[in-house]
């Protein structure tokens, strides 16, 4: 082997080696990003990943003193908003938003399509889906919005509900067969 044949090589693989941490480097936030971000936002950070290095920077620069940092905390809030109502919050998603500008979404309730719009004070927004014991279609919907950094409920489902809706199932008063 000849000195320079090895010089080659290691250029090569120098070559590579740059490539190679500059793709990781690049596309790393996304999927840092994609990782704790609601399923429906997840593609957008494979098909730009670009967007990944926006939520890393907003992640970084979450005001200290954030009211619901972790989904545990926008959970037991959730859960001590709808106790004793026809809501049951199931999970909590983090939603990440536009910088500034409303959030708009859509969701069903018992066969009826609901848009709600929202201002959020900061770009992340816990989502929480849940289900509403009273309608037809019992299935999990976005039954509130907290703010990350206030905590203050931006959306609650109550509001979109009938009285019919709100008011929990009667008790099955059938009598119950003995053992």
């Amino acid at each position: 082997m000849t000195p320079g044949m090895i010089r080659f090589r290691d250029k090569r693989f120098l070559a590579v080696a740059i490539v190679i941490a500059a793709l990781v480097v690049f596309v790393l936030p996304a999927f840092v990003a994609f990782r704790y971000t609601a399923p429906q936002q997840r593609g957008q950070f494979l098909t730009h990943p670009w967007r990944g290095w926006s939520f890393a920077y907003a992640a970084l620069a979450v005001p200290g003193g954030s009211e619901l940092k972790t989904s545990g905390m926008a959970l037991r809030k959730a859960d001590w908003v709808f106790k004793g109502t026809v809501v049951d919050a199931r999970e909590v998603q983090l939603l990440y938003v536009r910088r500034k500008q409303p959030y708009t979404f859509d969701h069903p309730i018992d066969g009826r399509t609901v848009t709600t719009t929202v201002v959020p004070s900061y770009r992340f927004i816990w989502q929480v889906q849940g289900e509403v014991g009273t309608v037809s279609n019992r299935t999990d919907t976005i039954v509130a919005l907290f703010d990350y950094r206030t905590g203050r409920m931006l959306y609650d489902i109550r509001d979109d509900l009938t009285s019919e809706e709100l008011a929990p199932a009667p008790p099955d008063s059938s009598p119950t067969p003995g053992p």
